[in-house]
């Protein structure tokens, strides 16, 4: 069964676009949205998240992606945290009018986080996966079977084995096969403070004058990646 939508949270993206029904849902990207580490201290944490805390022990997500990727890095799927979730993009605070530093606040500790999807980049479609740590992030991506090539749709996996997540996307010929094993995620770290769901992003960078002329101008000139989410599970 799908998971229940009251135990959802909404990141970079309004609540009313928690789904009534988790089964199948969209959830739409502006352009110049990531979620990204770089270090030393640089989060990018833009994407529209929809995620959950677990009143049990994570064990696996699931779920399947498409959309009309067009954009170079568009991508989609599952994310998973292991801590609070990164702040969301907020504006700077004013510099006090007597022109006196701000008082100093200490950062929020970091939190793990990996995500997988799918993403388009170099006009094809490969399962991506980024793995973040406290001091960056890692990126990588895996080249789709022929079979896949003219499809626009992958079913993406998580899972829990002791201390690792490993991390599948779904071969419509051989079924399940593993990106990758992150043998870190778990450890040290309380089931309470585990949160999952799913992301979309479009983090291509360009100008206004830009985008508006590569895709004809008018309403186009800042139209966002509007990805379909279906048979969500989360367990």
């Amino acid at each position: 069964m799908p998971p229940d939508r009251s135990s959802f949270a909404a990141l970079n993206t309004s609540p009313e676009n928690v789904p009534e029904y988790m089964d199948s849902f969209t959830l739409s990207a502006p352009p110049n949205t990531d979620l990204w580490r770089k270090p030393p201290t640089r989060d990018t944490s833009t994407a529209p998240i929809l995620y959950t805390s677990l009143r049990n022990p994570f064990v696996s997500a699931e779920v399947t992606v498409s959309a009309d990727w067009e954009l170079e890095w568009d991508q989609a799927g599952l994310v998973i945290f292991a801590g609070d979730p990164p702040v969301g993009l907020q504006s700077a605070d004013p510099a006090p009018l007597d022109g006196r530093p701000p008082a100093y606040a200490p950062p929020r500790p970091a939190s793990k986080w990996v995500k997988v999807g799918l993403e388009f980049c170099n006009l094809t479609c490969h399962a991506s996966s980024v793995c973040a740590t406290m001091e960056g992030a890692d990126y990588s991506l895996t080249t789709l079977p022929p079979h896949h090539a003219h499809r626009s749709d992958l079913r993406l996996k998580i899972e829990r084995i002791g201390t690792s997540l490993w991390v599948w996307y779904e071969d419509a010929l051989v079924g399940w096969k593993k990106i990758r094993d992150v043998t870190w995620f778990f450890y040290n770290v309380e089931d309470k403070a585990v949160r999952v769901g799913v992301y979309a992003s479009r983090p291509a960078n360009f100008p206004t004058t830009t985008f508006h002329s590569l895709h004809g101008g008018g309403r186009r000139a800042h139209r966002d990646l509007c990805v379909q989410f279906d048979d969500l599970e989360i367990f």
